[in-house]
């Protein structure tokens, strides 16, 4: 017999058992459903990291036991039981059902599935997707065009690479600086990695000894030596986006892949400008953090400080920013104390 005829007899028996078991379900009652399941973990994690997640929310209505399915994808072959519907764990201890993994040293996506389940009852599932990250020019991020022989010091721990242009040195990767501001989702394995997010007041602070927050003066010199000869303080300055921007890959995907309107990615300037979004930051803690900052425009926008206050409005500052469907360095201003953009620094060749 044929693989073709084999294929159609399977499709045929396939289609009579699904029939019958619509059939089936149209005269049997449904289960209750069982709701509200939620856990927490980290949106990125370092390699080798090892969190623990703990199910929450989901309440039997006979306060009966609820068990739960955790599985990784793709680490995990198959699911781990952490907790039976007695409260025991499968070596007979009380449980709350959490789950403890440690996630692999290989940079990519991962993805976390929980499903809590209880006899006679349909189950309830919630997953998070996660990245395992790392910073540094041979990390996560990659394509910037920097290479471990350019011009770099070291600081803090922190080695800052940069190119000279328009009469100035200029960082060519994010502050990182962990004394403040935020990182992307609150989540410090990604520090290092987009750079962190400063409210104004905060990146006027951040820059290594020696080095400054760049003005709007210094922004149009560099447009200047880059082609701009008309470019203008406080103005967009048309075309310049291919010249600023590196064609990045975040974990091997390219960030840059839905960005046509802008044309060729070169990044003429060496500035290596990613498209790391900004972020609302909300208010400050007591120590010093951002807890309900809400992240925007990762893999659409390119936000950094400028040093200047917008004129007859202290409470405002300017950044210039980069957006997925515009050739052009764009203009724009932002709260100086709950608008979170990155930072880049300047200093005098002099140096």
């Amino acid at each position: 017999m044929s693989f073709r005829k084999l294929n159609l007899i399977a499709l045929m028996a396939i289609t009579a058992i699904s029939a019958a078991s619509c059939k089936d379900d149209e005269e049997t009652t449904a289960l209750p459903q069982l709701s509200g399941l939620t856990f927490s973990c980290p949106s990125y994690v370092l390699p080798e990291q090892r969190i623990k997640m703990t199910p929450r929310g989901t309440v039997h209505p006979d306060n009966k036991g609820i068990g739960y399915y955790w599985k990784v994808t793709p680490s995990m072959s198959k699911s781990d039981t952490t907790r039976l519907e007695n409260g025991l764990s499968p070596d007979g201890k009380e449980s709350d059902g959490s789950f403890t993994f440690t996630f692999s040293d290989t940079l990519g996506t991962y993805t976390v599935n929980c499903y809590a389940f209880a006899e006679g009852h349909s189950g309830d599932a919630h997953s998070i997707t996660v990245e395992v990250v790392k910073g540094g020019i041979d990390g996560s991020v990659t394509n910037t065009g920097i290479s471990s022989n350019d011009p770099k010091f070291t600081e803090g721990g922190q080695t800052y690479y940069y190119t000279t242009i328009g009469g100035l040195d200029w960082l060519r990767r994010n502050i990182s600086d962990e004394s403040c501001g935020v990182p992307m989702e609150n989540c410090n394995a990604a520090s290092d990695v987009f750079g962190r997010y400063y409210s104004h007041e905060e990146a006027m602070t951040v820059c290594p000894e020696g080095w400054r927050l760049p003005t709007e003066e210094d922004w149009i010199s560099l447009c200047k030596a880059c082609g701009a000869e008309n470019a203008e303080v406080h103005a967009t300055i048309p075309g310049m986006t291919t010249k600023l921007m590196a064609n990045a890959y975040f974990n091997d995907m390219l960030m840059t892949e839905y960005w046509p309107e802008v044309g060729e990615i070169r990044n003429d300037s060496g500035l290596s400008l990613i498209p790391s979004g900004y972020a609302n930051l909300g208010m400050k803690s007591s120590d010093g953090g951002y807890p309900d900052a809400v992240f925007e425009g990762l893999e659409h926008y390119s936000v950094v400080w400028t040093a200047d206050v917008v004129e007859g409005d202290e409470g405002m500052a300017y950044y210039r920013y980069i957006i997925n469907d515009q050739p052009d360095l764009m203009i724009g201003k932002g709260d100086r104390q709950s608008f979170g953009a990155s930072v880049r620094c300047v200093r005098s060749t002099e140096n």
